[in-house]
């Protein structure tokens, strides 16, 4: 059986949002050892955020204008480092979407799980957030087409099978695909001008 492989962590660029204390010395130091880059960020500059592979961060000082994104939409892995458990940060970190946490004292053990897992869990995250978004703009486009069969139905006084049917042939004839022949049908205005340009979309 083969082996499963993990993600290469090496080369990955990390932001440490945390003072400079024993546990971002001991983190920093394990996130080198396994071949990290640490981001330094330069004092009167803004964070480099397009640069940032990963993020710790430190859950019991972060705010709601820590990160340059709107609240639960994280543009990067986000790993929370814990000391106080308490209510409130836990659920603030969890509505950040974080993709794994880290509890202080850093110690030997557990940076390079949090790291494995937050990398794993955005990538599950941002997959499934495409094909959400997939599927709405299918379901928009099928809205269109409906719009589009009931439209050509009224005007030409034909059944839906009819009405699909010429569609169909039209975006066929005109090389586009269906649900922008259907929109372009849609905004052409009044009756005349609609049937119109279906006739002319049809002619060979």
């Amino acid at each position: 059986m083969k082996r499963p492989q993990l993600p290469n962590l090496r080369d990955h660029r990390v932001l440490i949002l945390h003072k400079k204390d024993h546990d971002y010395q001991v983190l920093s130091g394990q996130l080198v050892r396994l071949g990290l880059k640490i981001i330094e960020p330069v004092e009167g500059q803004a964070l480099p955020w397009s640069e940032v592979d990963v993020c710790f961060f430190d859950a019991n000082q972060a705010h709601k204008n820590t990160f340059p994104w709107p609240d639960g939409e994280p543009r990067v892995p986000l790993i929370a480092m814990f000391s106080a458990e308490t209510p409130e940060r836990i659920h603030w970190s969890l509505t950040q979407r974080v993709c794994a946490f880290l509890v202080k004292p850093v110690r030997s053990s557990g940076t390079f799980l949090a790291l494995q897992q937050a990398i794993f869990e955005f990538g599950s995250r941002s997959r499934a957030d495409a094909e959400i978004t997939q599927l709405q703009e299918r379901v928009k486009a099928r809205r269109v087409v409906l719009k589009a069969v009931v439209k050509l139905m009224e005007l030409a006084n034909i059944d839906d099978d009819q009405a699909y049917e010429q569609l169909r042939e039209s975006s066929m004839t005109n090389q586009m695909c269906m649900e922008e022949m259907c929109l372009r049908f849609l905004q052409s205005g009044c009756e005349k001008s609609a049937l119109n340009m279906l006739r002319h979309q049809r002619r060979p």
